[in-house]
């Protein structure tokens, strides 16, 4: 087998790791929140409390995870693909908490269901940052080539692809949750799907370091097992001392904040935007689904543009745009259904397709970072994991903040039908100034945190060139 047919292998062995992934995680960023409010009827107390102690789990474990990874020897750590195999069920068994209530939700009492959302969300991502932090560094250390970087992108994409059509699947079997056990039985069957397809990750994603360990074993050298010449907090500090990281990560928040508000209020937004037979629902379905698998298609027909401009130039211009086309509608207002129904999809295609790029700068802070300090081996987790620190309070920050809005207009009277005729005009027009502001203001601040970040998708070698300062070296 040729080193070429051996990397190709692996790299379709990482995107059954991304469609495994993406099955459960669009469904259910797509539906927790929707479920919680809508079915089970949670209070706003219990779910500010429930998104806050998320937010705080999320600060800790993913840089403590990342050590973890980049650290110990465990079975279930020894190499990235390890932590995937091992990880696996309890990733998909994470993703069915949410979906079966303790209880007659009825009757419930509304700690029971508050305590449920802070079990489902902390489960949640606590098996989705271990296996997420072991499928970025699997990106960065499966190749150090940009264009089989890129490679990889489309790969995943196209595996994110058919994993996102899960959104479609549960809309059409649950008849738009109408039917919540045909839900719960088609979220059985999804999450079973995403194990095996992790599991298969788990057997055949070998990076390049792994297989030269590997063939070091075989020609009698002993085997080097990881460990820090660093402890975590000077790793840490060294990593929040790089003007390039900072820039990202702030970037990178933002990113998240929005992805997050589109993810998880897409589907309340435009039930309540598009009124019930505006649209044939079949439409109505193919509408919610397109919004998590559109953007796949814009990166898997989009990576030669990337490769041509390089990743700066495109997510630079990406922010523009956002900029000009929400302040443009919010302007124009609601024309009608149709334009509506685009201005959603823009912005949703726009938000994750660009976000799907954001592994090529981590994946070039990494080699930075291991050329600065002449490491033995990659803190790659460390760098996720610190990002992941800064990021991940996004993901309970963006809904806590929809939320209150939300109810700030009557939506949680809404939902008991107690709102009149007016008041649900205020509260329409609330959710569109929302759907508009957010791109606008969101783009003004990337744009302003992006200008900062200096590598601008420069070949690898270029940056160890730069950072050792090897001025004759680079030349030749």
């Amino acid at each position: 087998m040729t080193s070429r047919t051996s990397l190709q292998t692996r790299i379709l062995a990482v995107a059954a790791l991304s469609m495994g992934c993406s099955l459960i995680g669009s469904a259910f960023g797509f539906y927790y929140v929707k479920v919680f409010l809508n079915y089970y009827h949670i209070e706003e107390n219990w779910f500010q409390l429930s998104q806050t102690l998320f937010l705080i789990w999320n600060a800790i474990n993913d840089p403590l995870f990342a050590y973890f990874q980049d650290s110990t020897n465990f079975r279930c750590s020894r190499t990235r693909r390890e932590s995937v195999l091992y990880a696996a069920p309890f990733f998909a068994l994470s993703f069915l908490v949410p979906w079966f209530p303790w209880g007659n939700p009825e009757t419930l009492q509304p700690w029971v269901t508050g305590i449920h959302l802070i079990t489902a969300l902390c489960f949640w991502d606590t098996m989705f940052t271990y296996v997420g932090l072991a499928a970025c560094c699997l990106f960065t250390e499966m190749t150090k080539d940009n264009t089989e970087r890129l490679k990889m992108i489309k790969y995943n994409q196209i595996g994110c692809l058919m994993g996102s059509s899960s959104v479609f699947l549960l809309q059409y079997m649950s008849n738009q949750l109408e039917n919540f056990q045909a839900f719960q039985a088609t979220c059985v069957a999804v999450a079973v799907v995403s194990c095996l397809l992790m599991m298969y990750c788990g057997k055949h994603a070998h990076t390049e370091r792994e297989l030269q360990h590997e063939s070091d074993v075989q020609c009698g050298k002993p085997k080097v097992m990881k460990s820090q010449e660093h402890s975590y907090f000077t790793l840490t500090k060294q990593l929040l001392f790089n003007r390039d990281f900072i820039s990202f990560v702030i970037t990178n928040f933002f990113q998240e904040f929005h992805r997050t508000f589109l993810s998880n209020f897409f589907a309340i937004f435009a039930d309540q935007l598009i009124v019930k037979g505006a649209i044939p629902p079949l439409v109505r379905s193919l509408f919610y689904g397109a919004s998590s698998t559109g953007a796949k298609l814009i990166v898997i027909f989009g990576t030669g543009i990337v490769s041509r401009f390089g990743y700066y130039k495109v997510i630079r211009y990406s922010q523009i745009f956002m900029i000009a086309y929400g302040l443009i509608y919010y302007m124009t207002g609601p024309i009608n259904h149709w334009c509506l129904m685009f201005f959603m999809l823009l912005n949703s295609f726009l938000a994750d397709s660009i976000f799907s790029l954001f592994n090529l700068p981590l994946s070039d802070i990494a080699d930075n970072d291991m050329a600065r300090y002449n490491r033995r081996h990659p803190v790659t987790s460390m760098v996720y994991g610190i990002n992941a620190l800064v990021v991940k309070p996004a993901i309970s920050l963006s809904p806590m903040l929809v939320v209150s809005i939300l109810n700030s207009y009557g939506y949680d009277r809404l939902k008991d039908g107690k709102l009149d005729a007016v008041e649900e005009t205020g509260l329409s027009g609330a959710m569109f100034s929302v759907l508009c502001l957010y791109p606008f203001v969101i783009g003004c601040i990337q744009f302003c945190s992006w200008s900062f970040y200096t590598i601008r998708g420069t070949k690898s070698a270029e940056i160890t060139c730069h950072v050792l300062k090897s001025t004759s070296e680079c030349s030749t």
